[in-house]
């Protein structure tokens, strides 16, 4: 979802931004083995929302960091897709020039290494949120349960990967709230992927994810992405998550959007079973 800046609505005019982990920040974190937290504020660069045409939902979106070539918004490719157009407009789709998806390697909820690598053969659906799913986590997290029970007998030959975007909650957890709030719990397709700053770090810049954290109590805020990655390891689609944030910073989604978004994943996912 990096974007240029569009004018906030009326309801979220009082949004405040917070400050980008620096290049310096994160090497001197990197060899401290330490989370970053900005000593002191930078000039803020805003975040500012769009509303879409979507039943009037607010889409969460962050400016890019200057310097970094993410692949959250490639050239369009001209591969024309089976999928409906209804499809397409509800996830945001974006399909993506077929090339190698780039390589993770982190740590799952069991403690147990995780390599994207490892995974051929098998469908991944790759989404970004914070361990302690204080943001968009209980609206895609429910939505990632939908498509699992809509992929049926299919779900089995599809990966669900959740990478922790919270620099401030690295840590491996059993029972992460990422997984335990919205459901996702037990599921033996899922895992919620976590590291290393240095570990995570890596990912976020390859995948075109932008994280910024603040002063606790503040969460770490960044971009909504989802990607499709075909069962021999190539990136396929990018969509893109979405949901209302309250002034408290609640997000929710009514059922009807969440029900068409987690049809339109399962959709996607099982077209690119092989």
């Amino acid at each position: 979802m990096t974007s240029a800046p569009h004018d906030a609505p009326d309801d979220h005019d009082s949004v405040t931004s917070a400050p980008i982990i620096s290049s310096d920040e994160r090497s001197a974190a990197f060899h401290a083995g330490r989370t970053p937290i900005p000593p002191k504020f930078f000039l803020l660069v805003a975040v500012v929302f769009v509303v879409l045409g979507l039943g009037g939902v607010v889409l969460e979106r962050v400016v890019g960091t200057p310097g970094q070539t993410p692949i959250a918004s490639p050239p369009a490719t001209t591969t024309p897709s089976s999928l409906p157009s209804t499809t397409h407009s509800i996830l945001g789709l974006e399909l993506l020039p077929s090339r190698p998806a780039p390589p993770i390697t982190l740590t799952d909820q069991r403690g147990a290494t995780w390599r994207l690598a490892a995974q051929r053969g098998r469908v991944v659906i790759l989404a970004f949120y914070n361990q302690t799913c204080n943001d968009i986590c209980p609206v895609l997290g429910a939505e990632l349960r939908s498509t699992i029970s809509l992929l049926g007998t299919n779900a089995g030959r599809v990966d669900v990967a959740i990478v922790n975007t919270d620099p401030t909650h690295a840590a491996v957890v059993a029972l992460p709230a990422a997984l335990v709030r919205p459901g996702l719990i037990g599921q033996p397709t899922v895992v919620f992927l976590t590291g290393t700053l240095a570990e995570l770090d890596a990912v976020w810049t390859h995948y075109g994810v932008e994280v910024r954290v603040g002063p606790a109590p503040t969460p770490s805020l960044h971009n909504d992405l989802l990607y499709f990655i075909t069962a021999d390891g190539r990136l396929h689609a990018l969509a893109t998550p979405f949901a209302n944030e309250s002034r408290k910073g609640v997000f929710s989604l009514d059922a009807a959007s969440r029900r068409a978004f987690a049809a339109g994943v399962a959709e996607v996912a099982d077209s690119l079973l092989p």
